[in-house]
């Protein structure tokens, strides 16, 4: 048993403490209270509660249909919940619109890719710099001065992401003529781009091969340890989630089943029941 598996719920939900592997997890980055969102009169998630720490890669399971992607949109403010609150850096988010909680430091891929495919793998990624651009559009279009300044030292971040995830042989064909797998590389790409604190991804393995999955892990937990970005993920590989993921909290049709380490998600009944298959 290791050091996580044998602390109480109420340790693991408050940090303060390292993975197996020496990683430190903090305290609380995002949390979610009591969060209840409707659409008319179907409830898609109903009175969840969990947290995500600084420093974990927390990941978010659940069968088709049990309520993931509205989960994440309500992290990253394109859905606003009904009831309940979202807390981010120790206190409550007010509803925002995307692009406002982008500028607070959280990120997000897509479970359907969604790049500039007639742009090439630089300039996909360097839109995920804008928010980091503080040049006006006036000294853009001019380029000149300052903005020249700022537009070398944001390419500059975008060719270190690039070559952080072995993409450089890419670097300038058009995103739209690359495999799936390398699509779903430099969608990573960009929003590391943004330095988030914070990286929501959905279903990243989605549409892969054994080598790409292979691949995509490892990146993931480089991000994380190298970076030390906070990762939250939604993922249906049961093999990955329970290889890479520090927590796991199991959505079944909008309600939360279970909330814990992979072995002990794993072990229990309920989402055995619901989702992994009904034991022998």
């Amino acid at each position: 048993m290791n050091e996580m598996s044998s602390m109480t719920p109420e340790q693991l939900n408050a940090g303060g403490y390292s993975t197996p592997d020496g990683r430190p997890i903090g305290s609380p980055v995002m949390e979610m209270k009591n969060i209840t969102l409707k659409f008319g009169g179907v409830t898609a998630l109903s009175n969840i509660s969990f947290n995500i720490l600084e420093g974990e890669i927390r990941a978010i399971i659940g069968p088709n249909g049990a309520g993931k992607s509205s989960m994440l949109n309500v992290i990253n403010g394109f859905y606003h919940p009904q009831e309940g609150e979202v807390w981010f850096q120790g206190s409550p988010r007010p509803s925002m619109p995307p692009y406002e909680i982008a500028e607070q430091g959280i990120a997000r891929t897509f479970q359907n890719i969604a790049l500039f495919k007639g742009m090439s793998t630089l300039q996909n990624v360097m839109t995920g710099r804008q928010l980091k651009m503080k040049k006006n559009m006036f000294w853009q279009m001019l380029r000149y001065g300052p903005a020249i300044q700022e537009e070398v030292e944001h390419r500059r971040k975008a060719e270190e992401v690039i070559d952080f995830l072995e993409i450089q042989h890419i670097r300038h064909a058009p995103v739209g003529s690359l495999p799936y797998g390398l699509q779903k590389r430099v969608e990573l790409a960009r929003a590391l781009a943004m330095e988030p604190d914070l990286l929501l991804l959905d279903e990243p393995m989605a549409g892969m091969n054994v080598e790409e999955k292979e691949d995509m892990s490892r990146f993931i937990l480089d991000v994380n340890e190298q970076y030390g970005t906070t990762i939250a993920l939604i993922e249906h590989d049961m093999a990955v989630v329970m290889d890479i993921a520090d927590r796991v909290v199991v959505l079944d049709y909008g309600r939360m089943l279970a909330d814990g380490t992979p072995g002990e998600v794993q072990a229990d009944q309920a989402v055995i029941d619901a989702y992994l298959g009904v034991s022998s």
